[in-house]
C-alpha cells in the first residue's frame, strides 16, 4: 500500500493535497502534530471527509515531529482519535497509554508500534524491530536513516533477519534510504509512506505520483528485477525515467533505481544480497569499479572506463556504453569533416570514453584539466596532448570543447569549467551533464556564437544501448526516445 503523509496545518489544506493525489495512493496518514490546533479538529469529520483508510498521528519533536507539549495534551488528543475507530493509530516504542491501547482492541483500530532514529543504524537494530513486534496484533514500523554504503548494507541485513516478522513497516530515511521505499513490497514490509514534495513528511519521501507512475512500487514483488545507477551525486538522474519507461513498454517485472554509493565494496554486498541484476555506473565511479569486474566487454581493455555493468552468473560483467552514446548524437548535429581539433575538458572515467570514441573517428584530440598529474597520466595512456586547463587562451584554436567534469551539475548550476572563456562562431560546444539540461557552459558558449550539444541526447542513447545488455532484448517503441 502507499500512504501519503498529509503535512499542511489544516484540514481544508490537507483535503486539498490528498484529492489531488486520490489515484495514486491506498490511505492516508495525518499528522496531528502539524496542525494549528488539533484540539479544535473533530475527528469524525476527518472520518467523513477524507473517506480513505488513516493513521493517526501525533509525533513529538524528539521522534522527528513538531509536538514539544505535554505527554498528558498529547494523550488527551490521541484519546480523543482512538474513540473515533481510525484505521491505525500510531504510538512510539517508548509512548505507554494503556486506556488508547485498551479502546482499539475494542473498536478494530490497529496500533502501529513505531521507532525513528534520524542519526543511522543502531547495533541492535534487529532487537529492536522485534521489541516493536512483540504486543499481539502490534504493527512494527522502524524508520532509519543510513548515512553512507555500510549503513545501508547493514539495514539491508537487518531487513533479511526479520523477515519472519509478518506485520511490519521497515523503511529508510534519505537518499540512502529511499530504494527500501521503493523496494518495501520486496521486503515484506506492509505499506511505504510518500508526501507532497512542496512539503515532505520525512527525509527521503518522494511524491506519489513518482512512486506509482515512475517506480512503480505498488506492483513489485519478490520476483521483480532490480536495475539501478551507482554514483556520487546520483539522485538528480534521469536513468531512471528511461529505463522504467522502458521497461513499462517492455511489460517487463522489472524496476531500475538510484543508489547513492560512498563506498563500491559495500555497495557490491549490497547488490548481491539485494539480486541486483545490473547497474549504471556514473561518476566518480567509471575507473574504480573495474577493480570490481571478473569479465569484461572488448572494449574496456582500451578504454579503462566502464558505465555499465551486467551480473553474469555470481560474477559481474563490465561495459562501455558511453561510446556510441558520446557518437551518435554529434555525428547527426555536424559534419565531422569540419573538426580538425578536438580539445576534451576532465580526466576522468567519462574523458576516456569519449576520447576513445572521438580518435575512433581520426579525431586529434588534446585533454585539457585542472588536476595536471591525472591530465599527464591520461594523455599519455590515451596518446593525446595535455595543457593545464588555465590555459584557455590556446582553446580558440580547437573546432570542438567537450567538457567532461560534473563541474555545472545541479546544484551548481552557476559554475563553468571555463570561466571567462569567449567562444567563437564555428567552435562546437558539447557537454555531457544533462541536468540542468542547459548549463552554463552551453549557455556561454551560444552566447559566443558556437553551436551546442547537450548531455540529454547522450543518456538517452547510451540508455538504450545498457536496456538491451540488461534484458537481452531489443528497446522497444523507438518512439519512446524523444520522450525523455
Amino acid at each position: 500500500m502507499i500512504c501519503l503523509t498529509l503535512m499542511e496545518n489544516s484540514i481544508e489544506e490537507n483535503l486539498k493535497v490528498l484529492n489531488k493525489n486520490r489515484y495514486f495512493i491506498n490511505m492516508v496518514e495525518l499528522r496531528l502534530d502539524m496542525l494549528h490546533d488539533p484540539l479544535l479538529v473533530s475527528p469524525d469529520r476527518v472520518k467523513s471527509e477524507f473517506s480513505i483508510s488513516t493513521i493517526i498521528t501525533y509525533r513529538k519533536k524528539s521522534d522527528g515531529g513538531k509536538y514539544e507539549g505535554s505527554e498528558e495534551d498529547r494523550r488527551s488528543v490521541l484519546y480523543n482519535y482512538s474513540k473515533a475507530e481510525f484505521d491505525y493509530i500510531d504510538l512510539e516504542l517508548e509512548t505507554s497509554f494503556p486506556e488508547i491501547e485498551k479502546i482499539t482492541i475494542g473498536n478494530g483500530t490497529r496500533i502501529i508500534r513505531s521507532y525513528h532514529n534520524f542519526a543511522g543504524i543502531p547495533d541492535n537494530f534487529e532487537s529492536i524491530i522485534r521489541q516493536l513486534s512483540t504486543r499481539p496484533g502490534d504493527i512494527a514500523k522502524a524508520a532509519v536513516y543510513p548515512q553512507n554504503s555500510s549503513d545501508t548494507l547493514k539495514m539491508y541485513e537487518v531487513f533479511e533477519k526479520v523477515k519472519d516478522i509478518k506485520d511490519k513497516i521497515i523503511l529508510g530515511m534519505g537518499n540512502y534510504g529511499l530504494s527500501s521505499r521503493i523496494l518495501y513490497k520486496k521486503l515484506g514490509s506492509m505499506l511505504s509512506y510518500c508526501s507532497n514534495p512542496e512539503n515532505s513528511g520525512a527525509p527521503g519521501h518522494i511524491s506519489p505520483g513518482e512512486m506509482v507512475n515512475l517506480y512503480r512500487a505498488n506492483e513489485i514483488t519478490f520476483l521483480t528485477s532490480v536495475y539501478g545507477i551507482i554514483g556520487n551525486p546520483v539522485m538528480h538522474s534521469r536513468s531512471p525515467q528511461i529505463h522504467n519507461k522502458a521497461y513499462l513498454n517492455a511489460r517487463l517485472d522489472a524496476v531500475y533505481i538510484p543508489f547513492p554509493v560512498d563506498n563500491l565494496s559495500m555497495f557490491l554486498k549490497l547488490a548481491t544480497l539485494l539480486g541486483v541484476k545490473g547497474f549504471s555506473v556514473t561518476v566518480p565511479y567509471k575507473v574504480e569499479i573495474i577493480n570490481f569486474l571478473r569479465l569484461k566487454s572488448p572494449e574496456l581493455d582500451s578504454i579503462n572506463s566502464c558505465n555499465t555493468v551486467l551480473r553474469e552468473g555470481l560474477v559481474w560483467k563490465g561495459f562501455n556504453t558511453d561510446l556510441n552514446g558520446f557518437l551518435k548524437p554529434l555525428l547527426s548535429h555536424i559534419d565531422i569533416s569540419s573538426i580538425k581539433k578536438c580539445a576534451v575538458i576532465g580526466a576522468g572515467g567519462a574523458a576516456r570514453a569519449i576520447i576513445s570514441a572521438l580518435k575512433s573517428i581520426g579525431m586529434d584530440v588534446s585533454i585539457f584539466n585542472r588536476s595536471q598529474e591525472n591530465g599527464r597520466n591520461l594523455a599519455l595512456e590515451t596518446d593525446c596532448s595535455f595543457y593545464p586547463l588555465d590555459r584557455q587562451d590556446l582553446l580558440v584554436e580547437y573546432n570542438l570543447i567537450v567538457q567532461t567534469t560534473s563541474v555545472g551539475m545541479f546544484p551548481d548550476e552557476n559554475e563553468t569549467p571555463l570561466p571567462g572563456y569567449k567562444f567563437r562562431k564555428g567552435q562546437i560546444a558539447y557537454d555531457i551533464i544533462y541536468t540542468p539540461l542547459k548549463t552554463r557552459f552551453l549557455k556561454e558558449a551560444e552566447e559566443g556564437g558556437a553551436a551546442t550539444i547537450g548531455g540529454l541526447e547522450m543518456l538517452t542513447t547510451q540508455g538504450i544501448e545498457q536496456f538491451e545488455i540488461f534484458t537481452n532484448q531489443p528497446f522497444p517503441l523507438v518512439e519512446q526516445k524523444e520522450n525523455f
